[in-house]
């Protein structure tokens, strides 16, 4: 059975990140607008949510929060430019690229997070076992 850990750190920090995304994405337009956007803009950062509630290890958490950080510093840079260093009446659609922009960089992120918890997984249930069966009595 797989155990979703919503409060690790990873999961928490991109919660956040999402909803000030979201935030930033009202600032500029209507709930209907910015929840348009939404899946478009910040559609990785939810698969790095789902991921990080599954990837409860140390190291997982660690990559992913690195995801998370760089995800948000693209968005921050990218909403920059879009709204206010080159506005453009048509600039918004350029919400609609953030996030398939940024797969080259986040699914490596992902594959690397799944590998670890996948390997510390195997190596928990063989240390596991190992003590288990020291822990047998010997007949």
């Amino acid at each position: 059975m797989m155990k979703f850990k919503l409060k690790s750190p990873a999961f928490v920090l991109t919660s956040v990140v999402i909803i000030a995304g979201l935030v930033c994405l009202m600032s500029k337009s209507d709930i209907i607008g910015a929840l348009f956007v939404l899946p478009f803009a910040l559609g990785p950062l939810f698969i790095s949510l789902i991921v990080a509630a599954v990837s409860h290890f140390r190291s997982c958490q660690n990559i992913l929060i690195v995801g998370s950080v760089l995800y948000s510093a693209w968005f921050g840079y990218a909403f920059l430019d879009i709204f206010y260093w080159h506005p453009d009446p048509q600039s918004a659609i350029g919400l609609l690229f953030v996030g398939a922009l940024s797969l080259p960089v986040m699914i490596p992120i992902w594959i690397l997070t799944l590998f670890l918890r996948q390997k510390k997984h195997a190596e928990a249930n063989k240390t596991l076992e190992a003590t288990a069966t020291s822990a047998a009595p010997q007949l």
